[in-house]
């Protein structure tokens, strides 16, 4: 590093904060379909989940009303995805949900110069992986 240059701090990952309409309900989809460890976070009223599973976290966070979950993918000119993750065995984590009855929004598009297929959770968000096959 040259004398002029300043260190920069480093981001090693992050959190997709996700309201939900049941806790309960949510955090079994992500553990029990999708794989992800469970972690309750918080205290008292503000208690939380997180689900996690390799790199990716979401935050699972009760809504007050269940008109309160919106997920930006269901808003009209809203962005095709609310969350979109990475995996260099793409082909394989398709099989994986698909297996468990997870509902496929679309793919699996395999080409050789992206990978990639999306899934709808049980509040409705659309969460796509994309990246490299097994092969």
């Amino acid at each position: 590093m040259q004398n002029n240059q300043k260190a920069l701090g480093k981001i090693k990952g992050s959190s997709i904060i996700l309201l939900v309409k049941d806790i309960i309900q949510s955090s079994e989809f992500y553990r029990d379909l999708l794989g992800f460890d469970y972690e309750e976070i918080g205290l008292d009223e503000m208690k939380h989940v997180h689900v996690s599973r390799d790199q990716l976290t979401f935050i699972l966070h009760p809504a007050s009303k269940s008109a309160d979950v919106r997920p930006l993918s269901s808003l009209q000119g809203g962005p095709q995805w609310d969350a979109f993750a990475y995996s260099d065995t793409i082909d394989l984590l398709f099989n994986e949900f698909k297996a468990k009855d997870v509902e496929i929004v679309y793919g699996l598009y395999l080409d050789p110069h992206w990978n990639e297929f999306a899934i709808r959770d049980r509040d409705g968000y659309v969460i796509a992986f994309g990246g490299k096959a097994s092969n």
